[in-house]
């Protein structure tokens, strides 16, 4: 087993097709498909292979894409250059990632909260916020205390598959609890929230994932 999580997701993502594929969570392409984004900044935290920066950039935004996986930005930059899409790959690990004040309309966390523990993820979130400008958008998902990882990761491969839990369920460092995620972003407009258990048949062997996915507004200045 590989020693770290930047290591499993190197070799996760070495592969020729992109591990975990190209589509994005339908609440993330319902909203964002019915509305002009052209020429917006957006971030994308944890990007991995980079989907949701490879949808955003497709709308026309220009996109930071922050990982610290070599094979994961290294496979994003080879398809935004084959599209001509307009994104940076930025290769660094969120705790050393400064987060600009109010630069971002749009700011991607997707499954990375819940790889990181205590003050870096606290940390992390008082970023996300800082870094959004009034007006603009996040879109974050986690995985919860529903997950079969929660109790079963420790298990082995074997009983692990039987339980259902993904491949990769070593790598979480923080199961949110029920609406923890919407409780740590409730200084923001929540737009839509939703948690629910659902199988995952996108990568390695049959799994579950329990989800907690927010689509939020940060509010403008007071007057």
């Amino acid at each position: 087993m590989d020693s770290s999580p930047e290591q499993r997701f190197n070799t996760v993502y070495s592969g020729s097709g992109c591990y975990y594929g190209l589509e994005v969570r339908p609440e993330f392409s319902g909203y964002f498909d019915k509305r002009d984004i052209n020429g917006l900044a957006a971030l994308d935290l944890g990007c991995g292979e980079g989907r949701y920066a490879l949808f955003l950039a497709a709308k026309g935004c220009h996109v930071t894409a922050v990982d610290c996986s070599q094979a994961g930005l290294s496979k994003l930059k080879t398809m935004a250059a084959e599209k001509c899409l307009p994104i940076t790959p930025c290769m660094m690990d969120i705790a050393t990632f400064e987060f600009p004040e109010a630069a971002f309309d749009i700011i991607v966390a997707a499954t990375i909260l819940d790889h990181l523990s205590g003050d870096l993820r606290r940390r992390t979130i008082s970023g996300i916020k800082s870094a959004l400008k009034p007006g603009g958008v996040l879109y974050a998902n986690a995985f919860t205390v529903a997950d079969p990882g929660f109790k079963l990761a420790r298990l082995s491969s074997r009983q692990a598959s039987r339980a259902g839990v993904s491949e990769t369920a070593e790598c979480m460092a923080h199961y949110f609890d029920r609406e923890e995620l919407k409780a740590v972003f409730a200084d923001l407009s929540i737009i839509d929230y939703y948690e629910a258990v659902e199988p995952d048949h996108s990568h390695g062997r049959p799994h579950y994932h329990g989800w907690a996915c927010l689509l939020a507004k940060k509010r403008a200045a007071a007057r």
